[in-house]
């Protein structure tokens, strides 16, 4: 099988999830990670590759199995000597929203660039290159140029570029400071994936309209926004093309990793050259289904019926 090289950009942390403090459950996570993971799930004619840095502390040697576990290949991992993984803490309330701690203002991937420039990487060219706005919020604004210019060549090579804000207040200096790199990351963009809380924390967009008209100022050819209980309008070369209505999970446990299910399975779809109406609502589902369970990667079996039993899925031969 000629497989479509899928190319995560980001940080994977530690993550200890649970209902109180009590009593937690290790992980590991990260939003772009948590999207490769689920596009591997839903297709098995994705090769995944994740681009960051980890240290040679007992959590980054558990990582690297965790990886071999999940088919992620490591060949774009730079490793530091002197910084290891960061580490975040999830405690959920009684309607599954989160609450957020973290340590990893320390952690190797904050560094990766300078990582990977010091180990001389030599980054193979890539089909889809996925990066967002916490990616480029972990590092300093020297390596947020040097992470666009390396993309650049990856979109010049013919690489598709997605894009996805996920904006994190405590990440920047600023909305402004924000706007200025989430405008240049869109940019380059073939395809987005905007929210609409994080375009109105960001850029002041109040409504859909707002956000179409600015990714069409900027040229980014196809993207889905994200509304809420609005659904998800999709725009391909300057036009709506499908709107998705919102349907709600029937029990919401987690929300922890919604997004990033989302876009692991609507890039792994249209990888496959899958129709955007297709891809969403491949993605639609395999987000309802996260949010019903606990933790950022719920149980591989639970997510491998799903695939398996929509069309969209190149596993589904596989019934």
């Amino acid at each position: 099988m000629n497989k479509k090289s899928l190319l995560a950009i980001g940080e994977c942390m530690v993550e200890l999830s649970g209902t109180n403090e009590d009593t937690l459950a290790l992980s590991f996570a990260g939003d772009t990670y948590n999207a490769l993971v689920y596009a591997l799930r839903w297709s098995d004619a994705i090769d995944g590759i994740f681009y960051s840095a980890v240290g040679y502390d007992n959590f980054s040697n558990r990582l690297l199995k965790t990886f071999e576990q999940h088919g992620i290949s490591t060949e774009a991992l730079a490793f530091s000597k002197t910084r290891n993984l960061g580490l975040y803490s999830i405690v959920n309330d009684e309607h599954g929203e989160r609450q957020f701690d973290y340590w990893r203002d320390q952690s190797a991937a904050t560094s990766m660039m300078m990582l990977h420039r010091a180990a001389n990487t030599q980054l193979r060219q890539m089909d889809m290159v996925f990066f967002s706005g916490i990616g480029l919020g972990i590092l300093s604004d020297e390596d947020k140029v040097a992470l666009l210019d390396m993309i650049k060549e990856q979109k010049a090579g013919g690489a598709i570029i997605a894009f996805d804000p996920n904006y994190r207040s405590v990440m920047w200096n600023g909305s402004a400071h924000a706007a200025q790199w989430y405008e240049k990351a869109y940019e380059l963009a073939d395809i987005g994936l905007p929210g609409i809380d994080d375009h109105k924390a960001v850029f002041g967009h109040e409504t859909t309209a707002d956000i179409a008209s600015f990714l069409h100022r900027v040229k980014c050819a196809e993207f889905v926004i994200k509304a809420g209980v609005q659904g998800m309008y999709c725009y391909q070369d300057g036009k709506q093309c499908h709107h998705q209505a919102f349907t709600p999970a029937p029990v919401q446990v987690d929300t922890t990793a919604a997004g990033d299910s989302f876009a692991g399975v609507y890039l792994a779809c249209r990888l496959q050259g899958l129709p955007i109406a297709t891809s969403v609502d491949a993605a639609n589902a395999a987000a309802g289904l996260v949010v019903q369970h606990r933790g950022a990667i719920i149980d591989s079996s639970l997510f491998s019926a799903l695939a398996q039993a929509h069309p969209s899925s190149s596993l589904q031969e596989l019934v």
